[in-house]
């Protein structure tokens, strides 16, 4: 008897097992995340669960579900804000489970599912980190489990199938249970694996197994394909009944007698598949198997049927498949932690990153390890010794929710805190004198004079003490020419242009622009900004118009002069893409997006990614800034938990491939 045989003989029990859990949390689960965006993860037998789930959130919520590997998933950089992430991992114990923990919680998952055979696996510890992840640990016969996991896979899978049936608006219940079991009786019987078998002696190991399978039955397609790829049964490849059609058949007509068909069809494609039969070669050799609705439960059993033809192929060709017997090589290949080692590097400030410079898609060849220029980022954050914070105001003291009251107290303290330290603060806003007024009204009369506030991008530099409107700037020629033009091109504006001249500032608010892509190339011809008089940058509800010479860096410029040149200035600010209004500002070692940021390795990048922005994450940087022993004040990066993530990275740097 093989190996394999004997994890088939055992399968009826771990389908009572399964049947007779406690499968709440799972279909709870399910639930939940039936009207959300979901990525399910899984490779090797678990990329056969995965797709197994896909089909149940089809089949009872009419919902798609994005099937990915390992690698898939850690390279991938989209959001995942809105979507929940489903893992299935036998072991839940391998560098890849892991990584994908890392990169789901980087990438901003609402939650993270687990299923698995192993409760204590290394993936279970990274989940558990956050509250609202479930992990759902599935009961086997085997723990031991085989070559192909096989024990793991019909657990996961009926695990999936009775949730779904607590999940069904009109659950079977007992009745989906005896079923269940009467099919696998009848799988696990002799008589028909040896019926199997004899079906597919005509099976060779240097034979091409072509599978033309139904898209809906793509988990037992999958089954077979990668247990006879893993098992070296004979060379296989997979393709759907009419993707077959499109250049596949070249194949058989060059080299049919090598090849065998296995036909997996239902009641929807049965007729597409006569129809392709009818139109082969009479002499090649096929086998049809026919899942009828292929619904959860015929799927279900039909990947019990797709082990017992993998066993009937394995007697064919003479291999063992729950024994294949493999190389040094490739158990060193499957415990390598490469992806794990990159997974912990694209933490959330990496990823945004590697976002900006993707969609720029720059041309130059300097191209830059992003990976790198952050560590390396990170260490010159770190060894700084701050003698300065220079801060944008809106976006980054004060939400936009917030634009008309006072900055938060906790911000404020901070400030205060870190005035009384020695710390110079300075201010470098869009704004005129409400800026000023707002923070007047919450820093202490004390700070005022020594608090500098560069007004209007930079443009007018006074301390917090002037009131700028009693004390006006002087009116700036070239943009009152602007102003003028600007004016005078009522096209440009979705209705009455509400432009706001303010002597060194012109404010447009985004709302009253007709057509905002367009508008920046309509300024072209704009006299004073086609001379290069008049710059102008975008903040997070207006565009701004200012001289050329005005730059935030002004206010950096002047704190500078009256500070030590081996203490570094912070500069932190919102608005980092390249079009952005901190974007100068930030644009050096010691700068700090709190939002958006720009393609450029050399600045404008954020600590925490997307997962914490505006005044919370300035809140965290502030808190973060201590004297160390020698009375100097730093930023210490360790205690803001960066990649998500210090249990990732705990849990990451203990885990051993060989126990």
């Amino acid at each position: 008897m093989t190996r394999f045989a004997e994890k088939l003989d055992t399968l009826l029990r771990t389908a009572e097992l399964v049947a007779s859990a406690d499968l709440r949390v799972l279909a709870e689960a399910l639930r939940q995340s039936r009207h959300r965006q979901v990525v399910a993860i899984g490779s090797g037998g678990s990329a056969i669960t995965a797709q197994y789930f896909a089909r149940c959130r089809e089949t009872l919520f009419e919902a798609a579900t994005h099937v990915v590997t390992p690698a898939e998933f850690v390279l991938a950089n989209d959001e995942l804000k809105q979507s929940d992430v489903w893992l299935f991992s036998a072991g839940a114990d391998n560098a890849d489970s892991i990584a994908s923990v890392a990169a789901a919680r980087s990438r901003g998952a609402a939650q993270i599912h687990l299923l698995t055979r192993n409760a204590t696996g290394a993936a279970v510890q990274a989940i558990s980190a956050d509250p609202g992840n479930t992990v759902t640990s599935i009961p086997v016969a085997d723990a031991k489990d085989g070559f192909l996991a096989t024990h793991s896979l019909i657990g996961s899978v009926l695990a999936l199938l009775f949730a779904s049936d607590l999940v069904s608006a009109d659950p079977l219940g007992e009745a989906l249970v005896a079923a269940v079991i009467k099919r696998l009786r009848k799988w696990m019987n002799p008589a028909t694996r040896q019926a199997m078998q004899a079906q597919l002696a005509d099976v060779r190991s240097d034979d091409v197994l072509l599978i033309v399978a139904d898209p809906q039955l793509r988990a037992v397609a999958e089954l077979i394909e990668t247990s006879a790829w893993e098992a070296a049964l004979c060379p296989i490849q997979r393709t759907d009944l009419r993707n077959f059609a499109h250049g596949r058949h070249t194949w058989l007509h060059h080299r049919g007698e090598r090849t065998v068909i296995l036909g997996l069809i239902g009641d929807d494609s049965r007729e597409i598949w006569e129809r392709a039969n009818s139109l082969l070669p009479q002499a090649l050799r096929r086998h049809v198997f026919d899942f009828g609705n292929a619904g959860r439960m015929r799927t279900a059993a039909g990947i019990v049927e797709g082990l017992v033809i993998v066993e009937a192929i394995g007697a064919a060709t003479g291999i063992d498949p729950g024994k294949p017997g493999i190389g040094d090589f490739g158990r060193n290949l499957y415990e390598e932690d490469g992806l794990l080692a990159l997974a912990r590097e694209l933490g959330p400030a990496v990823r945004q990153k590697r976002s900006a410079a993707l969609e720029r898609d720059d041309v130059t060849d300097n191209q830059v390890c992003i990976r790198a220029a952050c560590a390396a980022r990170r260490d010159a954050l770190a060894d700084a010794r701050v003698g300065a914070i220079v801060l944008d105001y809106d976006g980054t003291i004060i939400s936009d929710d917030e634009r008309f009251g006072h900055p938060r107290t906790a911000i404020v303290d901070e400030l205060v805190r870190l005035d009384a330290i020695g710390v110079r603060i300075a201010i470098a806003t869009g704004r005129g004198g409400s800026g000023g007024k707002a923070l007047r009204a919450v820093l202490p009369v004390t700070m005022r004079d020594h608090v500098l506030v560069g007004y209007y991008n930079g443009a007018y530099i006074q301390p917090l003490s002037i009131d700028i409107e009693v004390d006006r700037p002087a009116s700036d020629p070239d943009l009152a020419q602007c102003y003028a033009w600007l004016g005078s091109h009522p096209e440009l504006f979705s209705g009455a242009f509400e432009g706001r001249f303010s002597d060194v500032q012109i404010s447009i608010k985004l709302d009253n622009l007709a057509d905002r892509l367009a508008f920046p190339a309509a300024l072209a011809d704009c006299p004073s900004i086609a001379s290069g008089a008049v710059r102008f940058r975008r903040s997070g509800h207006s565009i701004d118009f200012f001289a050329a010479g005005t730059s935030k860096l002004s206010v950096v410029d002047r704190v500078r002069q009256k500070l030590p040149n081996d203490l570094a200035i912070l500069c932190i600010g919102d608005s980092g893409g390249r079009d952005g209004n901190d974007n100068e500002l930030l644009s050096h070692a010691h700068g700090i997006s709190v939002g958006t940021v720009c393609d450029r390795h050399d600045g404008c990048w954020t600590l925490f990614g997307k997962t914490l922005t505006g005044p919370e994450a300035l809140l965290r940087l502030l808190q973060a800034l201590e004297r160390d022993g020698d009375g100097c004040v730093c930023l210490d990066v360790s205690s803001l938990g960066l990649d998500s993530f210090a249990e990732i990275s705990a849990i990451a740097k203990h885990y051993d491939p060989t126990t």
